[in-house]
């Protein structure tokens, strides 16, 4: 018995040296090449807000009241910035449903900051996944917040008050 495993495990061993290794690379290693500046700015659909701006991962984009065009840029920044983080790409790149026209970048909070309609978008810290939208309405210390609609005004959902 002893004779037979020996046998065997220096077959298995012989054998293993004409095997062809497969390297299948980890996930990381296969995503493209993508400059860190760039990012993309699409559309998510969700009730009861209608289509809305989001970035290429879903995650939600805001912008604050009151600050079109040049308009009260002032009014985030310090502590805001940690709760709205601004939207940093030097080349956004906007996917089907997004007016390429609409999508510039401002030079404010430390980089490019991506508008659109000349408004700053923001993300809210508090939206964990893809899809949250707990950023809309949210009336805070600097203003409040609204999600954006692909044609550049803030989303008013059916019968909102504000």
């Amino acid at each position: 018995m002893t004779r037979i495993l020996a046998l065997t495990g220096a077959a298995a061993f012989a054998l293993s040296g004409c095997a062809t290794e497969t390297v299948v690379p980890a996930p990381a290693a296969v995503v493209a090449a993508v400059p860190a500046t760039a990012l993309t700015v699409t559309t998510a659909t969700k009730p009861p807000y209608g289509t809305y701006l989001v970035d290429g991962a879903g995650r939600s984009l805001y912008i604050l009241e009151g600050t079109q065009n040049g308009a009260g840029m002032d009014r985030c920044s310090g502590a805001c910035l940690a709760v709205w983080p601004p939207l940093h790409a030097a080349a956004p790149v906007a996917a089907a449903g997004v007016d390429a026209s609409r999508l510039t970048v401002m030079t404010m909070h430390g980089g490019p900051h991506v508008t659109y309609n000349g408004w700053p978008v923001y993300y809210y810290s508090h939206d964990r996944v893809r899809g949250d939208t707990t950023g809309e309405n949210v009336t805070d210390t600097w203003g409040t917040w609204h999600l954006l609609s692909p044609s550049g005004v803030p989303i008013r959902p059916a019968g909102a008050a504000y």
